[in-house]
């Protein structure tokens, strides 16, 4: 593993290892299987991961020039490298532009792309190799096109049965005229809207002091509740382990 990963060498086979995941749940093992088929993709061709690029979060919709780890890489902001290894071309991203002008760029760059499940190096100037990475990059962005009609299909049902699709976001709440009934309305949470909006009248009064880090300490030394603890005591659930009891409204809570 050490031969694997090392800093750069001026091998010319020194290559940043990436990694993608939209949702990251506690029971998904993609990031281990990820790095495993990187690692041996790597190895297959005799290179070796000099860093990674763990975008974790964000969308195969999202430009890998813009994505937050993989974007500065491909900018030439974070040093040297001699091309990318992923675990498959989604991983690369889920829109056959994005796909095609990252793949292009490392050609044009005189860079090296690997994926996991293509034996040897991309030839993007060989035509076989360019249509398979087309076709591959093409299905990636068919799938994102079928789960992305999927959820706004699923979205239409639930909203018209009053069913939340998901939980409401910290300042906000779910107000039901009768309990576990369907949701009548989405109205600002009193208390923790009035936390946000002194969090941002604190931020723009003073930026060059004030922070998104600093106010998140100050809160959590005010001892305020988390926006998953928040959810959770608006449930009448216990909030990070403790046995606390909810004073919200009946029709107030949120679930």
């Amino acid at each position: 593993m050490d031969e694997i990963e090392r800093p750069y060498d001026g091998c010319r086979k020194c290559l940043l290892g990436v990694r993608r995941l939209s949702r990251v749940k506690a029971a998904t093992t993609s990031p281990e299987r990820q790095r495993e088929d990187v690692l041996t993709a790597v190895a297959a061709v005799g290179g070796h991961i000099i860093d990674w690029a763990d975008d974790w979060e964000v969308s195969g919709a999202t430009d890998p020039m813009t994505r937050p780890k993989l974007g500065p890489w491909l900018r030439d902001e974070r040093g040297r490298y001699d091309g990318l290894v992923a675990a498959a071309v989604d991983r690369l991203g889920r829109n056959v532009v994005d796909c095609l002008n990252t793949g292009y760029k490392m050609r044009d760059e005189g860079k090296l792309l690997v994926t996991y499940g293509h034996e040897g190096v991309w030839n993007l100037d060989d035509p076989n190799d360019e249509n398979r990475f087309t076709m591959e990059a093409w299905g990636a962005q068919m799938e994102l096109r079928a789960i992305q009609r999927r959820n706004r299909d699923a979205t239409k049902k639930i909203r018209a049965a009053g069913r939340p699709k998901g939980k409401p976001s910290y300042g906000f709440q779910y107000v039901r005229a009768v309990p576990n009934g369907r949701v009548d309305r989405v109205e600002l949470h009193p208390h923790a809207a009035e936390v946000l909006r002194t969090v941002a009248r604190r931020i723009l009064a003073d930026p060059e002091n004030v922070s998104v880090s600093s106010e998140a300490a100050r809160l959590n030394r005010l001892g305020e509740l988390s926006p998953t603890d928040h959810l959770a005591v608006m449930s009448g659930k216990p909030a990070g382990g403790r046995p606390l009891v909810s004073h919200e409204p009946a029709q107030h809570v949120a679930v």
